[in-house]
């Protein structure tokens, strides 16, 4: 029994293999062109560059096993006919069947993220970078604090995740009421109520990056809401609003001269195991768009529903940030906006892709984990 791997014990039927993995009631079904089509065996899979090399159309449903053996967590099976034999280790399996772990924890009020801001030099640490991820993977931003001005220091703390996303706006941006470079409300001095950027793109930009450069003046605070506790509520005390918004795709837009980009999707989307993944809400940026007259009536009360959590201050996490603060958002689970302002306020800042943010997470959870010790245990089943 393999007792110190992944996989307990293994079984067959005449067309599946059954794998019974440690911390799972029931067995792993897999059928047997699943198996050929992942396995690591070097004609199958190259070990160099992960990419596949069996050709997964030529396999035939009619795959049948004549003989499977378990060792060192890895299940191995010679076929009929002239099929190499197959090697599947116990982890493919559980990268296959197993959800990523989530680290997500849902502030409901404005006052409960206890953020402790991480120095830009301790981000050349270890440490320091570990737990400014582990702030916006938990929470969904991030805070900095004595960056160098300049675009140089954005660009390097993008290098901590990933790489800087260029959009219409450019590559690194400079948000500045007197220095208006695009039509967007983004670059005016009044309130701007909590939203996500980027309805208009069919790929909403992951994470934004926000770095105070110059600060004069009153108001102009930066505002933040968990739209995954936003979405957890309704999905309580509403169900069917949000049954609501996670059905009706809403467009949005973007337009500029020579420029017009549009997008649509609901304003909760969720994945296969009906977990929130991403929310999208801007109404400044909504394009028109049509349903039946009962449809649009439900829509109108969900999204509103849901503005009204979006808007109610308690919810609001309230910063003012100065020179040499940075504030880093996930752009598919925090709304943000900042209150009306008088004075001098200007940031540079840019997008970064979300699958560079989950890719660095998962690189850290790599790191972390410890060898799972995989045993020697054999089991047959001829």
């Amino acid at each position: 029994m393999g007792e110190s791997g992944l996989i307990e014990r293994i079984d067959r039927t005449d067309r599946n293999l059954l794998v019974w993995m440690h911390g799972r009631d029931a067995p792993v079904t897999l059928p047997w062109i699943w198996v050929r089509d992942h396995s690591r065996d070097p004609t199958a899979y190259d070990a160099d560059n992960a990419q596949r090399l069996v050709d997964t159309f030529a396999i035939g449903t009619d795959l049948r096993a004549r003989r499977i053996d378990l060792e060192d967590d890895t299940v191995t099976v010679e076929w009929h006919g002239s099929t190499p034999p197959s090697a599947l280790p116990g982890a493919v399996i559980a990268e296959a069947v197993s959800e990523p772990p989530s680290s997500a924890r849902l502030w409901h009020r404005g006052g409960e993220p206890d953020v402790a801001p991480v120095g830009y030099a301790d981000l050349d640490t270890e440490a320091g970078r570990d737990r400014w991820l582990d702030d916006i993977a938990e929470l969904g931003f991030g805070l900095v604090r004595d960056v160098p001005p300049g675009r140089d220091a954005v660009v390097s703390l993008v290098g901590r995740i990933g790489y800087v996303r260029r959009t219409v706006f450019g590559d690194i941006w400079t948000l500045e009421r007197t220095a208006a470079s695009h039509p967007d409300s983004a670059y005016g001095e009044a309130t701007l109520e909590p939203h996500t950027d980027g309805s208009y793109a069919h790929d909403a930009p992951g994470l934004q990056l926000f770095v105070c450069q110059e600060r004069t003046g009153d108001g102009g605070e930066s505002v933040l809401v968990d739209g995954f506790a936003v979405a957890d509520a309704l999905r309580t005390t509403e169900p069917d609003a949000f049954a609501t918004l996670t059905e009706v795709p809403v467009p949005g837009q973007y337009l500029e001269p020579g420029v017009h980009l549009r997008a649509s999707r609901p304003t909760i989307r969720l994945d296969r195991t009906g977990a929130v993944d991403q929310v999208t809400f801007n109404n400044y940026d909504r394009a028109p768009f049509h349903l039946a007259p009962d449809s649009m009536h439900r829509w109108y009360e969900a999204y509103g529903a849901f503005h009204d959590l979006v808007a109610d201050r308690s919810r609001w996490w309230v910063q003012r940030l100065e020179p040499g603060d940075g504030l880093i958002v996930d752009n598919w689970r925090c709304l943000h906006g900042r209150t009306a302002f008088s004075g001098t306020r200007v940031f540079e800042g840019c997008y970064i892709n979300h699958e560079d943010f989950e890719s660095a997470l998962r690189l850290r959870r790599q790191s972390r984990a410890t060898p799972s010790g995989l045993g020697s245990a054999r089991r047959n089943a001829p």
